[in-house]
């Protein structure tokens, strides 16, 4: 809609391969993190055993115990702060490469 003053913002000589790799690993970090804690009860064991014994504790206060290595990621709340924070920092680097678009 032009003329409605929302302007965005645009790379001058089209889109970098690192903002579509850092945009793409977040996007997919996000759902596989979204999707594992919304189907838990499907996957997780609510007792522990030899194979599930990383704790994955809930605000209901119901606890389920998945493997270590998937119990691990879902605690891994940093990695997608830290593709956040690493998408900014090169946006701030490379802003003489952007310009506002209409």
């Amino acid at each position: 809609m032009a003329g409605s003053g929302l302007l965005g913002w645009r790379f001058k000589n089209g889109m970098p391969l690192w903002f579509k790799l850092i945009v793409t690993a977040l996007i997919a970090n996000s759902a596989l993190h979204f999707g594992l804690l919304w189907t838990v009860s499907l996957w997780a064991q609510p007792r522990r055993d030899a194979a599930h014994s990383y704790r994955v504790p809930f605000r209901d206060g119901v606890n389920y115990f998945a493997q270590s290595g998937l119990g691990w990621y879902l605690d891994a709340w940093w990695i997608g702060v830290g593709l956040l924070a690493l998408l900014v920092l090169l946006l701030v680097i490379n802003r003489r490469q952007l310009e506002r678009g209409l």
